[in-house]
């Protein structure tokens, strides 16, 4: 990657160092005058950290790589190029100077690299592609998945990586060999591991030796043009809408940068969590105004001090907007993981209140900086529901549907590889009574999941969570085995009657029973902490019950589905 023609001076090394000097000067020959039509190599996959741009990169190429950045700058994106600088970018950038502009450029040839994944998709990016599909004028991407640092993904168990490493990898075959006309853009063709059935690195391998006489077949032809990703339209071809369009505001949660100190379960901790960073108040209510309730997890509710100036990501804005009272949705913009797919918080959300990491963002029914009343949906959804319905929907008709729909377990196992990138799409129901009967049900989902009712009695039996010893002492991290566990030491508060399927319900890889009591160790056992965990089994019971009817609901919704035309609602420009 160093600049052509750089020479290496022998230093320190004496004439031990001369042969390295020789095979700089070799490879300088071979970038400024050798033609090559042919670059294949598995580049490094490593982002760059500060100061790495001169020493592994060099100034050269942060000069030539710029109609990179531009492109995502122009677009609105600057603030995205924080995660450009990575070594496997480097390369494809290289590639593209010795085709097309280096001396002696050939102007056509081949570049097949397997590379970190991460460039099909993301703003970051898209300058990127878009430079690609300008210069190539065929690319064809096998996409071999494999990325674990997201955790599991959406129904798609034991998906591994051909590598020992934990970032996704792809293979890309870039042809230039004069076929379109000068303005025309490269034609794009993507080939998916997961479509063919291959998650297991064996699988995969087999996979790929199997056609490597041959054609791997099952090509689907990219439709999407300029900055837009190197993968096919998500949700039918771009045909549902996302939850983002479904909204006209949307922010991520609050972050405090320190939970130790900024968080707490029980509320009389947290001023003296802050003490030390506190100001004395003459006002002694001060502390009180700024305590306040919040969603820290999927059912985990907690204490968090609001001091603005404090916290690492107050999220005012969603603050203003959430007002005294309200209810979003919470979902992660990718990887949502198997599980529901959105989840509704009754209180101002964490950051982290989808899945315990990665963030997410909030969708608030009630946007309060514009009134009491001033719904956040978007009027053009509302209006085209209504065109199709011939009757009008209720702002909170609509938000519960969407959280029915995206709370069916079939949905995350049904659409795993649309959801690796993108934002839950939703599949609006075509019949005015399959869309009644979604938001019913959500309207029940909502219930349970922001405790605006308690559990439905059938699944608060009295074996629930029965304490078969005292419940005394304090916490400690539970085991389960044979339908309990110990809450405390010493056999004290054995908790029984808990099935698997309660005790593992996770979100995204979340567990909540058991992140929830962890999130409580060392606390002394009272009967309101006692009362409340046994509300939480019943709640998650109830939740199990509620998805798997969601399924059903999801079933007849697929027979019929509304897509964005039918809404009204176009394509995004980058689509």
């Amino acid at each position: 990657l160093a600049e052509p023609g750089a020479t290496s001076p022998v230093g320190a090394l004496g004439f031990v160092g001369q042969g390295i000097d020789d095979e700089r000067s070799l490879a300088n020959e071979l970038k400024t005058k050798q033609p090559i039509l042919a670059i294949i190599g598995n580049p490094p996959y490593r982002r760059l950290e500060e100061g790495e741009n001169r020493t592994l990169v060099g100034n050269w190429m942060n000069g030539v790589w710029d109609d990179l950045k531009a492109p995502v700058r122009n677009a609105g994106w600057g603030n995205q190029l924080n995660t450009f600088p990575e070594l496997s970018v480097a390369f494809w950038r290289w590639a593209l100077w010795k085709l097309f502009e280096a001396e002696n450029a050939p102007g056509r040839g081949v570049v097949a690299f397997i590379t970190n994944r991460k460039f099909l998709t993301g703003k970051p990016y898209a300058g990127l592609r878009q430079v690609m599909r300008r210069q190539f004028d065929r690319i064809e991407i096998i996409d071999l998945r494999g990325d674990s640092r997201l955790g599991e993904r959406a129904g798609i168990e034991g998906d591994q990586n051909v590598f020992n490493i934990q970032v996704g990898v792809c293979i890309t075959l870039a042809i230039a060999d004069g076929a379109k006309a000068a303005n025309d853009e490269a034609k794009v063709f993507y080939r998916d591991a997961w479509e063919a059935k291959s998650f297991r690195r064996r699988e995969k391998l087999e996979w790929l030796s199997s056609a490597a006489n041959g054609d791997v077949g099952g090509w689907v032809k990219v439709d999407r043009k300029g900055l837009a990703d190197f993968r096919p339209k998500p949700f039918s071809n771009g045909e549902w809408v996302g939850l983002d369009e479904c909204f006209t505001f949307k922010k991520s949660g609050m972050k405090s940068g320190d939970d130790g100190v900024f968080i707490s379960v029980k509320r009389p901790a947290l001023v003296e969590q802050v003490h030390h960073l506190l100001v004395p108040r003459a006002d002694p209510t001060h502390h009180e105004t700024l305590e306040r309730h919040f969603v820290y997890r999927p059912f985990d509710l907690r204490w968090f001090y609001n001091e603005l100036p404090l916290l690492d990501r107050p999220g005012p804005d969603l603050q203003r907007s959430w007002g005294l009272s309200n209810v979003c949705l919470y979902s992660m913009p990718s990887g949502t993981g198997a599980g529901p797919a959105t989840w509704c918080h009754g209180l101002l959300p964490d950051y982290h209140a989808f899945r315990g990491s990665y963030g997410g963002y909030a969708f608030p029914l009630w946007d309060r900086r514009a009134g009491l009343d001033a719904h956040n949906l978007n009027p053009a959804l509302l209006a085209g529901l209504y065109a199709t319905y011939g009757k009008k929907v209720s702002v909170q008709e609509v938000f519960d549907c969407i959280l029915c729909l995206l709370s069916a377990k079939s949905y995350t196992l049904m659409f795993a590889e649309d959801l690796e990138d993108v934002f839950p799409h939703i599949p609006f129901p075509a019949l005015h009574a399959v869309f009644l009967e979604a938001a019913a049900l959500g309207a029940e989902i909502r219930a349970v999941e922001t405790f605006a009712r308690l559990p439905s009695p059938e699944f608060l039996p009295a074996s629930l969570c029965h304490f078969a010893t005292e419940p005394k002492g304090k916490i400690v991290s539970p085991a389960y085995a044979d339908g309990g566990f110990e809450l405390c030491e010493k056999g004290a508060g054995k908790a029984t009657g808990i099935l698997s399927e309660i005790w593992h319900y996770s979100v995204s890889g979340y567990e909540l029973l058991p992140r929830w009591i962890n999130g409580r160790v060392g606390l002394e056992v009272d009967l309101p902490l006692a009362t409340e965990l046994r509300d939480i089994c019943g709640r998650i019971a109830e939740l199990i019950d509620l998805c798997a009817k969601a399924d059903k609901i999801m079933a007849s919704t697929l027979e019929q589905v509304l897509g964005r035309g039918t809404i009204g609602l176009g394509f995004s420009v980058n689509d």
